[in-house]
């Protein structure tokens, strides 16, 4: 989201101030969450090693204990699986904040929505970005476009004319079709043949 942008849509300066305001808040958030989540990562990768380099030492010492030997290679074998379970927890952990920032940036109006409609095995993070998940954006813009904030086209702003505002009939003086749009002129065409005929004589 751009001030650019918000000031094509017709925003004042005060309106856009609030609403990067609020986006710079939410994409903060989002921010120290994947922090939160990789830091946590880290931490608990450096735990896992100093676990294994205790367990090593431990099995030095048990060499010649068939007993405790077998209890050391179980417990081996579930740290290995703990440790490749709390990995893979934490890589999808840290890719949904990824995306969710990444959707967040795309005007999504719900994150978690658009999240669950996205196939996230096909979406790679690496430090460049996210792999896989432009395509499936772009698509679901397409597809289900109710999902992201639309560009809103300039309103029609009212004709105001120094007398007062026409009554509700309107004569033709009141309708400029240099100003109008393509619909507007399609739906004076429709409704009020009669004035649409004079204008264009």
């Amino acid at each position: 989201m751009k001030r650019e942008e918000l000031k094509e849509l017709g925003l004042t300066d005060e309106q856009i101030e609030k609403t990067m305001s609020l986006h710079g808040k939410t994409v903060n958030d989002l921010n120290q969450q994947l922090q939160s989540a990789v830091s946590e990562r880290d931490s608990a990768n450096e735990q896992l090693k100093t676990n294994q380099t205790e367990f090593n030492a431990l099995r030095e010492k048990a060499k010649g204990n068939e007993e405790l030997s077998t209890q050391l290679a179980e417990l081996q074998t579930k740290y290995d699986q703990s440790k490749t379970d709390s990995e893979t927890k934490l890589a999808e952990q840290s890719k949904d904040y990824a995306i969710k920032l990444a959707l967040k940036e795309a005007n999504a109006l719900d994150e978690n929505i658009i999240l669950g409609l996205l196939d996230k095995d096909t979406i790679k993070v690496d430090d460049g970005g996210l792999k896989g998940f432009t395509e499936q954006l772009n698509s679901l813009k397409e597809s289900k476009s109710f999902l992201f904030q639309q560009e809103q086209h300039d309103a029609k702003k009212p004709n105001i004319t120094v007398g007062g505002n026409p009554q509700a009939g309107g004569s033709q003086d009141s309708y400029d079709l240099s100003r109008m749009s393509y619909e507007e002129v399609a739906r004076l065409k429709a409704e009020q043949p009669e004035t649409f005929r004079n204008l264009t004589q």
